[in-house]
């Protein structure tokens, strides 16, 4: 795990899981970015188990915390890493442990 980066414990269907966010790349462009994206690490019992890549849009964002919205990195991504965590955890109650693209 590098600086910035933690593994938040989630329990679903009686299993514990580990989400590890990855760096936060944001989409380019001369206006405020409108999407982010990044991977999440699925861990059990240490093992890695699936590579989410994650895409947040601005609007998803703009619902849970306005505030972070055009601030720096280190309140935004706190933020993006949640709605990212909710989201898998709520896929991985439905059963999907596998590799896939996560919109949020």
């Amino acid at each position: 795990m590098s600086d910035g980066e933690r593994r938040y414990p989630v329990e679903v269907n009686g299993i514990q899981y580990e989400l590890e966010p990855q760096g936060v790349r944001a989409s380019l462009s001369d206006s405020p970015s409108a999407l982010w994206g990044f991977q999440v690490h699925v861990y059990r019992d240490g093992q890695l188990l699936a590579v989410k890549t994650c895409f947040i849009g601005r609007v998803r964002v703009h619902t849970k915390a306005p505030e972070v919205l055009d601030g720096p990195m280190e309140h935004l991504a706190p933020v993006l890493h949640q709605i990212a965590i909710d989201k898998i955890t709520e896929q991985l109650g439905e059963g999907a442990i596998e590799d896939e693209i996560v919109f949020a």
